[in-house]
C-alpha cells in the first residue's frame, strides 16, 4: 500500500498520536476560503457547510509550497498508508462507521452509503464557482438532485501546487426534534427520514459542529514515517523525538533541505 502525506505542526502530530484519530475540517472552515463560499444551483446552496475533509497529497518527493504554508518550514511531514482507517462495510461498501444513520453533534447524520473510505484527488480548474453551481440541479418543476458525492473537489488552478488528494465526510441536517437511529426500521421509515434531512438541506439548516476525529488503524500508525521540517531545530527534534518513543517501528527523516534554507 503507497503512503500519502501531510504537512502539519508538532502539536497535531502530539495530538494524533495520543487520540489515534485523524480530524476532518469542516470545508467552510479549511484555508482556501472560495471552497464553500460559491452557491449551487437556482437555490443558490452552500453545501460546502455539510462536508469534512482530510486533506493529504500522493506526492513523496518533499513539497517546499506546503512545508511553507502549513509548517513555516518547521513540524513534520507525516506519511501513513492510504487504508489508515479503521473501517466497517455497509451497504455493500467500506464506510467509516459502525452503522447505517451516525449521529454526528446534535443535528446531523453520516449516512453510510455515501461516505466511502477513499481518497479522492482534488479537480483544480478555472472557474470552480461553475462547477460548484452544478452541484444542484432542480427537475421537473420541483425535484432537487444535489451531488453529494461531488462536494469538496474543486479548487482554483491557483492552488494547484499542493497536489491535494483528500478524504471526505458528507453530512445531512434533520430537525432535531425527530429520533434517529435505533427508531428508524423499515424503507418506509428510511424514506421519511431522508426527506426530511433533504428538507433541512434545502432550508440550509446550518451544521452546529467543525470538525469530525476518524479512528486510525493502530497498526497503521506503528508503520507511520515522520519528517522534520527544514528548519526544525534541535529541541524540536527531541520533542519529537520523544512523541514516538512508544513507536520504535516508526522512521524518523531529516528534510532534504534541512540547512538548505536561510532563516530570516
Amino acid at each position: 500500500m503507497a503512503k500519502i502525506y501531510h504537512y502539519t505542526s508538532i502539536e497535531t502530530l502530539a495530538l494524533i498520536l495520543k487520540y489515534k484519530t485523524i480530524r476532518f475540517n469542516r470545508l467552510d472552515q479549511v484555508d482556501d476560503y472560495e471552497e464553500a463560499c460559491y452557491g449551487s444551483g437556482d437555490l443558490n446552496l452552500h453545501l460546502g457547510q455539510y462536508c469534512f475533509v482530510s486533506c493529504w497529497t500522493r506526492e513523496d518527493k518533499e513539497n517546499l509550497s506546503l512545508w511553507k504554508m502549513y509548517t513555516d518550514y518547521k513540524g513534520v511531514r507525516i506519511g501513513i498508508d492510504e487504508d489508515m482507517f479503521v473501517t466497517y462495510h455497509a451497504w455493500g461498501i467500506k464506510t467509516y462507521f459502525d452503522t447505517e444513520f451516525y449521529r454526528i453533534g446534535k443535528n446531523c447524520v453520516a449516512i453510510s452509503f455515501q461516505n466511502e473510505v477513499k481518497l479522492y484527488d482534488v479537480n483544480y480548474v478555472d472557474n470552480p464557482e461553475s462547477e460548484i453551481y452544478k452541484l444542484v440541479e432542480v427537475r421537473n418543476g420541483n425535484m432537487v438532485s444535489t451531488q453529494t458525492a461531488q462536494i469538496g473537489l474543486y479548487k482554483k488552478k491557483e492552488w494547484e501546487c499542493q497536489n491535494e488528494s483528500r478524504f471526505k465526510i458528507v453530512v445531512l441536517p434533520f430537525d432535531e426534534k425527530m429520533k434517529v437511529g435505533s427508531n428508524v426500521t423499515g424503507f418506509e421509515s428510511l424514506l421519511i427520514l431522508l426527506n426530511s434531512m433533504r428538507l433541512s438541506m434545502l432550508k440550509e439548516v446550518s451544521v452546529n459542529v467543525t470538525n469530525i476525529d476518524i479512528p486510525l488503524n493502530v497498526n497503521k500508525i506503528k508503520e507511520m514515517e515522520v519528517m522534520c521540517g527544514p528548519q526544525t531545530t534541535e529541541g524540536e527534534k527531541e520533542i519529537i523525538k520523544k512523541l514516538l518513543q512508544d513507536y520504535p517501528t516508526i522512521e524518523i527523516k531529516d528534510s532534504y533541505f534541512d540547512g538548505k534554507i536561510r532563516k530570516k
